[in-house]
């Protein structure tokens, strides 16, 4: 009897201590900066302000965020707008509207009639886009902060950041 516990034992130690194959949990990359990164003027041959590529673990979703400030001067009796796009194709992708080409996109338009602004002082508006891809086990994703500008003196983007969070699974449908 004794022996069978012992076995028992010795058996129980051996089949616990084998390593499971590790379930993809949730991830998180992020690029960060520079801390200012000037944006050009409105052009259809235009290279990416920011990137990031991140490799999915399994069958699952990227959740993608980008953020930062956008800081702008301006002179009055020029119309002026300006256009962010998170995409996963690089440069210009079309508008900054969803029939243009761009279905994860911000703008700001500022009227000509707009006070002109301090010189080296400007202003300055906060910006996050966030978007769901769905992703495949193994497969190499690269996310771009595409962005142009038209009419102002400067557009910077101050402190930007692109952050990929990978959820495990998918969502219901």
């Amino acid at each position: 009897m004794k022996s069978r516990i012992v076995f028992l034992a010795v058996t129980l130690v051996l089949v616990c201590s084998f390593a499971l194959p590790a379930a993809a949990g949730p991830g998180v990359s992020q690029v960060i900066g520079p801390i200012w990164i000037t944006v050009p003027t409105y052009s259809t041959s235009l290279t990416p302000l920011q990137s990031i590529t991140v490799k999915a673990p399994a069958k699952g979703n990227m959740v993608v965020t980008v953020t930062g400030t956008v800081n702008w001067e301006f002179t009055t009796g020029v119309e002026a707008w300006w256009c962010l796009q998170l995409s996963q194709t690089s440069g210009y992708i079309g508008g900054c509207v969803p029939d243009e080409g761009s279905d994860s996109a911000i703008r700001s338009y500022i009227a000509p009639d707009f006070p002109t602004t301090q010189s080296g002082f400007g202003m300055s508006t906060p910006y996050s886009i966030v978007r769901v891809w769905p992703v495949t086990a193994g497969t190499s994703y690269t996310f771009y902060l595409n962005g142009y500008e038209s009419g102002f003196d400067t557009v910077d983007l101050f402190q930007p950041s692109i952050t990929v969070l990978y959820v495990p699974g998918t969502l219901a449908e």
